[in-house]
């Protein structure tokens, strides 16, 4: 069978491509490396956990050593991993040549210890929050939250999952050996230079459309292979990249499960044959490996502005599952967790956050002039020159001076300062916010701090099944809305509150990013 760029364009073909069993030969003739697993990391005996924010070199592939940063090494972090009920010593120490701050996203702590821009650890200095580990079990993670360098330390590498168990999960017959049937998978997208350092530049198209990679690393590692046993495979995912989107699916088109998302374990197993991941999401899935044969899972196209760019405009593998002959011990629950019924009598709309982007018109005419927007509109593949045109809009446009990349985006109509007043939200009560788009169709995932949420509906309908548990970021697009109910346990002051933002980390870095208090 054969299939074109132009039909993965326009994405009519892509299924029946999967299902025709035609492998992916792309990247075979490349040596295949082993997928690095990060250490778990538990609270010692005296229940703290220390991390070291560090700056070295990484050798990726055959190319110059690249400048990176790390938690514990030189690239990416451990997986902190705690129980419902413990309360943990996070001992954080600075070794970075920069100031930092480190976010628990996804954990729901008072604002004092939530990690924001509020909170900066000095080059040198260190950091030692206590927190009170209470809620259900989940894959988090942790990452800086600088403002304006946020974007910038992740590219470098700066980032590490942050894993809660409890008695429930526990209970449950789910794969958990770590690294062996219970694997993390954190997908980022980079562009390196010809140094071998990462390319990154705030300017005109990074404040438009994010961080544009021209290839994707897994675990820090390029299309890397993971020995596994046969049977039920457990991936805990995580969208790291500071951007991009990705349409994740197997290479033979068979269907996964769905078992949790940001927040928590689903209450049900659901099948898909797709699953897209935006920016700062996680998902859980289980993916029946019995049959004993490997696996790709591969990103298919997204319609993400400015990510169709080569090798995206096609399916990319991202990484292999290869299943040993040791039989697997964990199968698949039909019930997984009891989450609480929505209210009946939901709370009126105490809260509008309006995405905005203040120089989309000059960004959209630009993406426009190359060509690009034209292309994607009619469902044809774009020329070569319009790529090029695209390509050098991205990597050769001018950088921003800090002023107006602080001015180019913003919530409610203002753009982020750390001295903005913000606004305040009720305290241990159902909350029901409406998040939207302003004047922009661009993809927006908005996070919001302190708390898990429900999402009550996107542009007007019910959640995916996928969707319909806990979360802590929701994305909106296409000039789109969702309405979401929030509680707050725990107070954020003045001096420490939470943020909610766009988590494409050029739009939060240039002022998409608004705090709130919680008293």
């Amino acid at each position: 069978m054969t299939v074109t760029r132009r039909d993965f364009v326009q994405g009519g073909l892509a299924t029946a491509f999967l299902l025709s069993g035609t492998p992916h030969r792309g990247r075979a003739d490349q040596p295949r490396s082993a997928l690095p697993i990060p250490q778990e990391l538990r609270p010692d005996a005296s229940g703290t956990i220390k991390l070291v924010a560090q700056s070295g070199t990484t050798r990726f592939g055959d190319r110059p050593p690249t400048p990176t940063y790390g938690v514990n090494g030189t690239f990416l972090g451990p997986a902190v991993r705690v129980k419902q009920g413990q309360k943990v010593v996070m001992d954080v120490h600075n070794a970075l040549p920069e100031a930092m701050s480190l976010h628990w996203h996804g954990l729901i702590i008072p604002g004092d210890v939530d990690g924001g821009p509020h909170q900066l650890i000095k080059k040198g200095g260190a950091w030692r929050p206590t927190l009170d580990i209470d809620q259900p079990a989940t894959t988090l993670w942790f990452h800086p939250h600088i403002y304006p360098s946020t974007a910038e330390m992740v590219i470098k590498g700066f980032a590490g999952l942050f894993i809660i168990d409890d008695d429930e999960s526990d209970s449950l017959p789910l794969p958990s050996r770590w690294g062996v049937d219970d694997i993390p998978i954190v997908i980022q997208d980079r562009r390196f230079q010809d140094d071998g350092a990462f390319f990154h530049v705030f300017n005109l198209a990074a404040v438009t459309v994010g961080y544009v990679g021209d290839m994707v690393l897994v675990n820090g590692a390029e299309y890397p292979q993971a020995q596994t046993t046969r049977g039920w495979v457990r991936l805990r995912i995580l969208n790291g990249s500071n951007a991009r989107g990705y349409r994740l699916v197997a290479s033979d088109g068979r269907a996964f499960h769905v078992i949790g998302s940001d927040g928590g374990l689903l209450e049900h197993p659901v099948s898909m044959a797709e699953l897209s991941v935006n920016v700062g999401e996680r998902y859980e899935i289980m993916v029946d490996l019995r049959d004993g044969k490997s696996v790709d899972f591969l990103s298919l196209p997204v319609k993400q502005m400015g990510m169709g760019l080569p090798p995206f405009d096609q399916p990319v593998p991202l990484f292999t599952l290869k299943p040993s002959t040791t039989e697997g011990v964990g199968r698949l629950p039909d019930r997984l967790a009891t989450l609480p019924a929505l209210p009946t009598q939901l709370p009126p709309v105490s809260q509008e956050l309006s995405m905005a982007m203040f120089r989309d018109k000059e960004g959209m005419g630009k993406i426009k002039s190359t060509g690009m927007m034209m292309a994607t509109k009619e469902g044809k593949m774009p020329s070569p020159e319009a790529m090029a045109r695209m390509t050098d809009f991205i990597v050769n446009g001018a950088p921003l001076g800090t002023k107006a990349q602080f001015a180019s985006n913003g919530i409610n109509g203002t753009s982020f300062s750390i001295g903005m007043p913000g606004f305040e939200a009720a305290r241990s009560q159902d909350l029901r916010w409406r998040i939207a788009e302003g004047h922009d169709s661009m993809l927006h995932p908005v996070h919001v701090h302190g708390c898990q949420f429900r999402i009550l509906e996107v542009d007007g309908k019910p959640p995916r099944p996928h969707m319909a548990g806990w979360k802590d970021t929701v994305p909106i697009s296409g000039g789109g809305s969702a309405e979401i109910l929030l509680n707050f346990p725990n107070a954020a002051g003045h001096s420490a509150p939470y943020m909610a933002h766009c988590h494409i980390l050029e739009h939060e870095d240039s002022g998409m990013m608004t705090q709130f208090t919680v008293a």
